[in-house]
């Protein structure tokens, strides 16, 4: 079997099926680095493109057989082009571009997109029948806690296509059901490996201010520390009145006993302590396994603060990773070796067999 990455982000869809992936390419600069040093950390020797050119080159239709990836979700010239017969508004989105054009010239037998449900607004499945006639579609729209992944409310779509010519048992692929056990706040914070919870120094400053005292400017990451267990110990959302608004857009701090807000990739996040969230605990909170590492320079931490937090949360959780390759070795069971690893947690297998008594 080969697995392509397409707009594979860091790999949450790549990982669970990394002995058979032959590359990724993604044409979106902040998943890249001089020496791509967090992607060679986890799939050495495996390439990793900006450009589909050498894709294209490599690869001609029927060579890859599953195509997986997280594009932005944007507007698509290549379904306005169809049915306008003109070009596609300056609002283009490049990656999913790119996903489509992968699929059309290389033509997978099955192909996995993750994106966000709203997209099924602008570009409708029968659109997608419609410019893939040889697929059969397979859509669900899930909060991902149902794979059991640990944000409660974040919400994406999973679209599936499956090669008509291509034999395969497809009812295993609509079978949504939870691949690992959500984890409270607190529980996160007591795996978190504390010499890889990497957060901003104390002394950085932070994009968020005192809206007392406007004129201080912006806090450091100890002095908001500071006010979440102080000032406002009793509040979980950052205060800031104005006449313009009561509270910090986006800025917020999770509760000990309670699942975890949806993750963004920005160090204005907090946990239950009023730290901000630290790269194991999103690693967690983002269902990545404990062997997946992050890349980091002391020298350069800030920068590679930032690029560990687009690394996780920059695309699918792992769980739908994890969820499709399991599914896929029971779709497809000779494409596997006898050594693929690809198994469910020992905890989910139980609640599994409970639910089937």
């Amino acid at each position: 079997m080969k697995v392509l990455g397409v707009c594979g982000a860091q790999g949450a869809l790549l990982y669970p099926l990394k002995e058979y992936v032959v590359g990724n390419v993604d044409p979106r600069a902040i998943l890249h680095s001089k020496n791509e040093e967090q992607w060679n950390l986890n799939f050495p020797g495996i390439p990793f493109y900006k450009t589909p050119y050498t894709v294209f080159d490599l690869y001609k239709p029927n060579d890859i057989d599953v195509i997986v990836g997280s594009p932005s979700c944007g507007h698509s010239s290549k379904f306005a082009r169809s049915r306008m017969k003109k070009l596609g508004n300056p609002r283009e989105d490049a990656s999913l571009n790119l996903y489509i054009d992968c699929i059309e010239k290389l033509k997978p037998k099955v192909f996995l997109m993750e994106n966000l449900p709203k997209l099924m607004d602008t570009i409708t499945i029968e659109e997608w029948r419609k410019k893939f006639p040889e697929y059969r579609f397979i859509v669900h729209e899930i909060t991902v806690d149902i794979l059991g992944n640990s944000q409660k409310n974040r919400r994406r779509l999973i679209l599936i296509g499956t090669n008509r010519k291509f034999k395969l048992d497809r009812v295993h692929l609509k079978d949504v059901y939870p691949v690992a056990t959500p984890k409270t706040c607190g529980q996160i914070l007591e795996e978190a490996r504390p010499n890889l919870n990497y957060i901003e120094d104390l002394s950085d400053k932070l994009s968020m201010i005192d809206y007392r005292k406007p004129e201080k400017g912006n806090l450091t990451v100890e002095e908001v520390k500071d006010l979440w267990n102080k000032d406002f110990r009793k509040m979980f959302i950052w205060p800031m009145t104005t006449f313009k608004m009561k509270w910090l857009p986006g800025v917020y701090r999770n509760r000990k006993h309670e699942f975890p807000h949806t993750i963004r990739p920005c160090p204005r996040q907090f946990n239950h302590l009023g730290w901000p969230i630290g790269l194991e605990e999103f690693r967690i909170i983002m269902g990545w396994p404990a062997d997946y590492k992050i890349y980091m320079d002391r020298t350069k931490q800030r920068y590679w603060m930032n690029k560990g937090r687009v690394t996780l949360c920059k695309g699918a959780v792992y769980e739908i990773g994890l969820w499709f390759a399991i599914q896929l070795k029971k779709a497809k069971p000779d494409w596997f070796t006898n050594e693929s690893n690809i198994s469910k947690p020992k905890k989910v297998v139980k609640i599994l067999k409970r639910k089937k008594e």
